[in-house]
Formats: C-alpha cells, sequence, structure tokens
C-alpha cells in the first residue's frame, strides 16, 4: 500500500470495518450503503479520528451531512453516546488515497463501540473488480492505522453504443479479426446485444469477449472499404485499406500512457493490458505508473505482467514508467524500455516505504537524461500532472511529444516545442487513471475533462522491435480518439523524417475519415500556412447551426485546462426545430433544455471543442444571442449564409464558432499535394491537422527539412 504515515493493523487491534449495500453495483447508479466501524480492544481517546477515504480517480460521490437529497447525503451514527464533528477534505499526503471523509471524536470511544455511516451515493462511473473504501483510524495523536479496505465491483451499465473496430490495413482475400465494442454511456464494456448483421465482408462468428463480438472477416476487392454493423446499436467501422498484396507497413493503434492501481489509479495492471488488447482493441500499450508511488515489488509485477502480456503478432506491451518531478524540477516524462526488465529509477521515494534504494533516485530532468544519455531508452514528453519543462530536453532520447489526452487538447504544447527547435513525433493517450486504457471517458470530470487520444504507427511488424523502430523514427500521428488512417510525406519521406532539401518540398497528405472531413491545415512550425476546407464552394446550406466553442482557462493539466462554457442561446423570432450536442466528452455535458426558443447547455473544454447543432427555422432578420460563460455573441440569421461568425481571445486562449452546416458534409476522403511557396533557410517543421465534422481530430508528427541560404521559388 501506497501513502505516507500508515500502517496496516491485521491483529483487530484497532478495529474493524465491514459494508452492506449493492455489490456488485452498476457504473454511475442511485443507490445507499452502510459502512460500520468497530472500535477494537482500547480505548479511542477524545481526539481520536476515523477516516472513510477513497482514491484518486475515484467520481463516487463526495459525502457531506447537512444537505437531504443532494448526492453523498451521509447520517451518522453511534452505538455509544459520542460528540462528534465530521470533515471532507484532500489529502495530499495519503496520495492516491486522496478523497477523505473524517469524523473527530470530541469524546472518547470505549472498546467494541460501533460507528456507522450511512450514504447515498452514484457510483464512480467506471468498471472496477474492487473499488476500494479504506477505513482508517488515530487513536489521539498517534499514527493513522488502516483496518480495512472496504470493496464492492463495479460493473458496466446498459448498452448504449456500438463500435466496430477493424484493422487500418487488411489483405484481399486474408482473414482478420473485426470487433464490435459495446460500450455503456460512460464507455465501459456491456452487455451486447444480438449480434449484428455485417456488411461489406464475408464474416464468421469468433468467441465473445466481455463487451465484445468477433468475427474472422475477409473482404476480395482492394481500395478502402468502410463496413456496417446493423442492429439496434449501428456502427461503421474505421476506414480500411484492402491491398492486393500485403504491405510492407500497416498501421497499428495504441495508448502508451496510462496507469492502474500500480501508480495512481484503478484496476490491476492485468485487467489494464486485457482492457487494452481485448476491449479496446488496441495492437500496443504501455503502463506508466507514477514512479513515486511505484515499491520494488510492484516494479517486479509491472515487469512480469507487461512480459506476460507482449504476444509479438498479436499484441504489444512495452515496459514502461513514469518519472514524475515536479514541473519546477523537469516535469513528468514517459520512459519505456525495449526488454522485460529495466532497473527502476524514481525521482523520488516520496510514497514508497521501503528507502533502501534511495540512492538511485534521479530528482532533475538532469539527472534523467544523464542516466540514460547513451542507452537504448525512450523518452515521451506531456501535459499531466506535472507538466514537462521543455527548457529542459535531451534530443538523443526525448523523441515523443503528446497533444492529446483526457487532461486535455494541447496544441500549445506542440507549438511551443516546435518554436524551441525541437524535433519530435507526436503522440496521443489517455493519461488514464481508470485503468481503461485505449477507451478513457471523464466520467463526472472529477480528475479529468474529455475523452482520451491514441497514437498510430505504420509497423514493419506487430512486435516490440516493430514499434520501437517506428516510434524511434518519430513515425507515428495522433488522434483525439478516432481511427482516421492519415498519410503525410515529403518528397516522399515519411513522418518524422529529417533531410535537406534544394526547394521546399513537395508535401502529400492522404486522409480517410471515420466521418466527412471538416478541414485540413498545413503547418510550418506554429504557424498556418494553407488551409483546405473540405467542402464544395457554392454548396447548399442547410437549416442546421452549429455553435461551437473551445478552450482551456490556462495551459496544462486538467484542473488548469478546464474552462466552463455553461450557457445559452435564444431567438428573437422562429424557433429550435430541435438540437443536439456537439462532441460533448461525459452524459454530464449536453443540453438540459430544448425549448421553441431557447436552448440550454452543461459544458466543460479542456482545449477541446464542444458545441450544440440546433435546427433553425427563423426569419432571415431574427436575432441569435449566444451567452455563455466565456464568450457571448448576438448574430442575424440571415449573416450565417455569409460564413460563420468566429470571436477569439488570446488570454486565456477561447473561441465561439457559430455557422450554418452545408447540405452535404463532404468527403471522407481526401489527396492533396502543397508545396510551399515561403521556405524558411534552415529547418523547417511541416505537419498536418485534420478535423472532422464530429469533433475528431488527427495531428501528424512533423517533418523536419533543412533549406538553403538561398532558398529557390
Amino acid at each position: 500500500m501506497s501513502g505516507l504515515a500508515i500502517r496496516t493493523d491485521s491483529s483487530g487491534r484497532s478495529g474493524s470495518a465491514a459494508l452492506a449495500g449493492p455489490n456488485p453495483v452498476v457504473a454511475g447508479m442511485d443507490g445507499t450503503w452502510t459502512a460500520t466501524f468497530r472500535a477494537g480492544s482500547t480505548e479511542l481517546p477524545a481526539g481520536s479520528a476515523i477516516a472513510f477515504v477513497r482514491r484518486w480517480p475515484s467520481d463516487w460521490d463526495i459525502s457531506q451531512c447537512h444537505s437531504p437529497g443532494q448526492p453523498g447525503y451521509t447520517v451518522l451514527s453511534f452505538s455509544y453516546p459520542c460528540r462528534h464533528r465530521w470533515r471532507t477534505r484532500r489529502s495530499i499526503e495519503w496520495h492516491p488515497f486522496d478523497h477523505v471523509f473524517e469524523i473527530d471524536l470530541l469524546d472518547a470511544l470505549p472498546p467494541g463501540a460501533e460507528v456507522t455511516m450511512r450514504f447515498n451515493s452514484r457510483a464512480q462511473t467506471f468498471i472496477e473488480e474492487a473499488s476500494p473504501m479504506a477505513v482508517r483510524v488515530r487513536a489521539g495523536d498517534g499514527e493513522w492505522t488502516e483496518v480495512e479496505q472496504l470493496v464492492v465491483e463495479v460493473v458496466g451499465a446498459a448498452a448504449h453504443r456500438g463500435v466496430l473496430i477493424a484493422p487500418s490495413d487488411a489483405v484481399c482475400g486474408e482473414g482478420f479479426e473485426l470487433a464490435y465494442r459495446v460500450e455503456d454511456e460512460w464507455g465501459n464494456p456491456a452487455s451486447p446485444p444480438a449480434r449484428p448483421a455485417i456488411e461489406g465482408a464475408s464474416v464468421e462468428p469468433l468467441p465473445d469477449l466481455p463487451g465484445v463480438l468477433r468475427w474472422t472477416a475477409r473482404i476480395d476487392k482492394a481500395g478502402i472499404v468502410r463496413l456496417v454493423a446493423g442492429g439496434g446499436l449501428p456502427a461503421i467501422s474505421n476506414p480500411i485499406s484492402v491491398h492486393p498484396t500485403p504491405p510492407a507497413r500497416r498501421i497499428r493503434w495504441g495508448d502508451i500512457h496510462a496507469q492502474c492501481l500500480i501508480g495512481c489509479g484503478a484496476r490491476t495492471i492485468d485487467a489494464f493490458f486485457r482492457h487494452a488488447r481485448d476491449f479496446a482493441r488496441l495492437d500496443f500499450s504501455s503502463h506508466q505508473a507514477n514512479c513515486f508511488l511505484v515499491s520494488g515489488p510492484e516494479w517486479k509485477e509491472t515487469e512480469e505482467v507487461t512480459a506476460r502480456h507482449d504476444a509479438p503478432g498479436k499484441f504489444v506491451a512495452l515496459l514502461g514508467l513514469e518519472w514524475s518531478a515536479d514541473t519546477a524540477n523537469g516535469g513528468d516524462r514517459n520512459l519505456y524500455f525495449p526488454g522485460d526488465t529495466a532497473q527502476i529509477t524514481r525521482c523520488s521515494h516520496e510514497y514508497v516505504d521501503d528507502k533502501s534504494d534511495v540512492s538511485s533516485d534521479l530528482p532533475q530532468a538532469e539527472d534523467l537524461h544523464a542516466k540514460y544519455r547513451g542507452t537504448n531508452t525512450l523518452i515521451g514528453l506531456h501535459v499531466g500532472g506535472r507538466t514537462t519543462d521543455l527548457r529542459r530536453h535531451e534530443p538523443t532520447l526525448e523523441r515523443l511529444i503528446e497533444v492529446h489526452s483526457t487532461h486535455a487538447t494541447s496544441e500549445w504544447f506542440i507549438f511551443e516545442a516546435l518554436d524551441r527547435g525541437y524535433r519530435m513525433g507526436v503522440t496521443a493517450g489517455s493519461d488514464g487513471v481508470d485503468g481503461r486504457p485505449g477507451a478513457s471517458h471523464p466520467g463526472h470530470q472529477a480528475v479529468r475533462n474529455v475523452r482520451g487520444g491514441l497514437v498510430a504507427a505504420p509497423l514493419t511488424a506487430l512486435s516490440r522491435e516493430g514499434l520501437w523502430e517506428a516510434l524511434m523514427a518519430r513515425n507515428c500521428y495522433a488522434t483525439n480518439g478516432e481511427r482516421i488512417r492519415l498519410e503525410f510525406t515529403a518528397d516522399g519521406k515519411p513522418m518524422g523524417s529529417e533531410y535537406d532539401a534544394p526547394i521546399p518540398p513537395a508535401l502529400s497528405i492522404a486522409i480517410e475519415g471515420t466521418g466527412p472531413l471538416e478541414s485540413v491545415e498545413i503547418f510550418r512550425g506554429s504557424k498556418p500556412i494553407h488551409s483546405i476546407l473540405l467542402r464544395e464552394v457554392g454548396s447548399l446550406l442547410s437549416d442546421r447551426v452549429r455553435i461551437a466553442w473551445k478552450g482551456a482557462t490556462a495551459p496544462g493539466n486538467f484542473s488548469r485546462a478546464r474552462m466552463r462554457w455553461d450557457g445559452s442561446a435564444t431567438l428573437s423570432a422562429g424557433s429550435f426545430v430541435d438540437a443536439e450536442g456537439y462532441a460533448f466528452d461525459t452524459p454530464d455535458e449536453g443540453l438540459t433544455l430544448v425549448d421553441k426558443r431557447r436552448l440550454e447547455w452543461r459544458s466543460a473544454t479542456g482545449g477541446d471543442w464542444d458545441g450544440v447543432i440546433a435546427r433553425v427555422s427563423a426569419p432571415l432578420d431574427a436575432v441569435l444571442t449566444v451567452q455563455t460563460a466565456q464568450i457571448s455573441a448576438t448574430v442575424p440569421v440571415g449573416s450565417l449564409a455569409d460564413g460563420p461568425t468566429r470571436l477569439a481571445d488570446d488570454v486565456p486562449l477561447r473561441e465561439l464558432e457559430i455557422s450554418r452546416l452545408p447540405v452535404d458534409l463532404g468527403p471522407q476522403s481526401w489527396i492533396g499535394q502543397f508545396r510551399d511557396p515561403a521556405g524558411r533557410p534552415g529547418w523547417n517543421a511541416y505537419w498536418v491537422r485534420v478535423r472532422q465534422w464530429n469533433g475528431a481530430f488527427a495531428w501528424s508528427s512533423p517533418i523536419f527539412v533543412r533549406l538553403p541560404e538561398k532558398v529557390p521559388r
């Protein structure tokens, strides 16, 4: 068990505890539970305390005793008269057991007396085989002692959405595994409905997995194919490039940044990798526990379980650890190792009880760089709990940088790295603490803001060696969760390349979306140099109006980035015929009122887009007024025919966009070329950002091109 100043009493002298109530419990459901603490064999003197504590990622309701009928309402009772007080607090010293409901005893409590806590709560929104609540006691002003961990199993709720997942590359006539993932509204595995019919391929059923139906599928014709699952939860697969012969590389998908109980997260590391492989349908993953939480036995378990799940040709498990120093000391960095074992090197032993190897600590980024420089080690930089300080950089090791996670969409991080002249590949992941790599969702947004992302890499082989070669070469790209197919080259050279060129390169882009494509933007460094709106000029506009917003309160982790956009839209005349949400990340967000003249919503962003799409029936001189906690605007409905209205601020970074959508949202496929008319002498970093109409994004890794002092035009 991690934590400071806590000892465990297995003798029962300090007391015992029990929990009664629903078990298992459905994720997000309302329920009532009773937790009972029974004092041990010695009196608890006045000034003692009892604490009921949940782990960091938990989004169970916080207990409170003052507001009946509100979430978390709790009733305390004592078998022996005892004056007391209660309080809730965040306990950094007990991390990752952070959420504390504490009862302070103003009178003594005799041996065997019971304290009962009856609480109403919504269960946490993510599945967990054993969701813990620790019961701790402090006698007088002594040390805290853990007497019990009370656990319940949390299971998925009703089926809400089907996701059809296929490999991004296949070969004519060769079988591949097709999966239909069934999610509840929180993104957990749910019981599948009847097996859907599959259109576009010949299929043969395979045994089911929890929340997943599977087939062996075959496609006999080369080209881009999107399969369709019919039935009550219809779904369209990600695009599949079907090749006449086996391709040299196949695009593979992964999440190489998340953690479980080993660290500050939830679920076992075995459940972590099984979720990645079986439910999220990833090709590769890495477990990244905060180093200052990992004990020696836990690191050995990490090595053993990672090695056990690595299966060349089927699934790649990459050994890893997050070096988690404060930003002032260098900030979070993801370490990746190519083999089955590696020495654990921490930034500190802050939450590790065994201090015998404290001399191996690497407290500063420079210490980390010195330790691994010249070794076969890979480091990724990210915006996390302790954002990487980009001023401290070792280019031979630090090859990757993360643009999106459940914390936020953090394009500013890429821009700063490129402005500093760094040459890095772009990734995305979950940075999840819910034990659901590749399919992490923010729930009640207690500790995260947005849906997790994915990293894609074209591999010569599905193996550690193939993945290592691609990541070291920066030949990878990122999405905010969709399996968009993106190919980007410069003069025929792939993402991540660096080379000299006599003239600005010919950039080639090929995109296959998971929905209609909205735009493609080409960047040189942090500056956009060309934008393509993927809609035919003069295309008809529909009666649908999209009101969308994005922003972050500050650069950094989920708490710094979170920006509230609760607001409304009203019409002076006419009506909203209907409305739907756009790119919301959790059921806690979305429309709360749809009326003839008024819409209301809840929303929180972390650098990502949210919004609503409404069908509007109104005269051209009707006025649409949008009011939010960040930006408000008033526009005549008729003016939207001339183009979107956009309002933006730099500090903090935020934007409101009001636009009429076209009748035909446009293509799902696009191929284009571009040559920079103004390439600069020296190094130029060219990269691409793709936006879909449904709010999905993809970001390529840059290609680094060095142009001569006099660039021919």
